[in-house]
């Protein structure tokens, strides 16, 4: 996090308060978090009311101070009209002693926690990237952020380096039986530690579903005829549906860039212990698809991994999860066909089923038979739409991709 918002302040100008008091809440576009007091003292002046947004981390936010402090060495009017701004204090070299100067102290954009491991407080994003990834020993994570707070990015480095232990068990457990009986005593935990709970108590086949809707949204889906490409990969066993789709997948690329430094490269991932790995396909655009094929057969025997991201991969369904989206890559994913039943074949055929119920005679209803594939984009660029569209032009015309 970079930056966010100030959501409300709970304590006004001039109000005393006391450690663990709440003194605001701050915001981010993924979550709302609540800051505390980690001192006795006084709100001096608030420098970033209410509703303030983009508000950088480590920016001055506030002025505070405690009982009795002198205020005449602060430049409240200063501070006030840089509008927040983060200042470094100049030394100065002073004669005599002085009273005690109030701190002009930079709020913490994250609560405080002196536990440093991932079962420590931790964030709604940090906590679903664990349990999503099933890390078994989470508690060897080490946190980048303020006061050795784990972040997102570092569970993703974690997997990354191949730290991390899959509880096998846990990613294919059923739902836990919950019985009736009470505590025995009951903390009442922060805000953070219960959102944290919330998201441990889902269970698996929740958390897979909130994984599919968060990758529904950065998504882009067509659908495409899959006749032809089937009478194709019949006439051929050689044939398979991932080399059409690599090859299709270079030449859109070449027509569509997706990434600003021109990278042009297409890879494949396959799901492992560790993670997704990639590895790439070399000239994808220049090779027919009986080229392809057995290179992709021969990477996958030797999984020679990618020593760039490319700029596209390809993934069957469920590799990837939200957490573990490759930075800087669009993910292309393939589904399996599918009977395609138009309108007026459906109302048909609910017509045929009406009639029965009432006892009336079955009505025949004819159906095409006519099949066809779901092909989707999942990434940021911009360039998605137009991308999977040209994806769509080449794998409705298969034959074009043969040589």
């Amino acid at each position: 996090m970079t930056e966010g918002g100030i959501a409300r302040w709970e304590k006004k100008e001039g109000e005393s308060f006391s450690a663990g008091d709440l003194l605001l809440q701050i915001e981010t576009d993924k979550a709302q978090m609540d800051v505390e007091a980690q001192d006795d003292g006084v709100l001096v002046k608030i420098l970033a009311p209410e509703g303030s947004q983009n508000v950088a981390v480590n920016s001055i936010i506030a002025i505070i101070a405690e009982e009795g402090d002198d205020l005449s060495s602060i430049d409240i009017a200063g501070l006030s009209a840089a509008k927040g701004a983060p200042k470094k204090a100049e030394p100065v070299d002073v004669p005599a002693p002085a009273p005690a100067a109030p701190k002009v102290t930079e709020l913490p954009t994250q609560p405080k926690s002196d536990d440093n491991s991932a079962h420590g407080l931790l964030s709604p994003a940090v906590t679903f990237a664990i349990h999503a990834n099933h890390i078994a020993n989470a508690s060897e994570i080490s946190g980048s952020g303020p006061k050795g707070r784990i972040l997102k990015g570092d569970v993703m480095q974690f997997l990354k380096d191949g730290k991390a232990v899959i509880d096998k068990q846990e990613k294919h457990a059923a739902a836990p039986v919950i019985t009736a009986k009470p505590p025995t005593s009951v903390a009442r935990p922060s805000a953070d530690t219960e959102t944290a709970f919330l998201v441990k108590s889902l269970e698996s086949s929740v958390l897979r579903r909130l994984g599919e809707l968060e990758l529904a949204k950065r998504s882009t889906t067509v659908q495409v005829p899959a006749d032809k490409l089937d009478r194709l990969i019949k006439a051929n066993r050689s044939l398979s549906d991932t080399a059409f789709a690599v090859r299709a997948a270079a030449l859109a690329l070449h027509q569509v860039p997706l990434a600003k430094d021109g990278n042009v490269r297409v890879g494949i991932a396959v799901e492992g212990a560790k993670g997704p790995a990639v590895f790439e396909i070399a000239d994808a655009s220049t090779s027919s698809v009986l080229e392809l094929a057995a290179k992709i057969k021969d990477a996958q025997k030797e999984n020679p991994l990618a020593s760039e991201l490319p700029a596209v991969i390809l993934a069957a369904e469920g590799v990837y999860t939200p957490a573990s989206l490759p930075l800087g890559s669009s993910v292309l994913v393939v589904g399996k066909p599918h009977k395609v039943v138009s309108a007026a074949e459906a109302s048909a055929a609910l017509d045929s089923a009406l009639s029965e119920l009432t006892g009336g005679a079955a009505k025949k209803t004819a159906v095409s038979g006519a099949s066809a594939f779901d092909v989707g984009v999942i990434g940021e660029s911009p360039a998605n739409a137009a991308f999977v569209g040209k994806v769509k032009g080449f794998l409705s015309n298969p034959e074009l991709l043969m040589f």
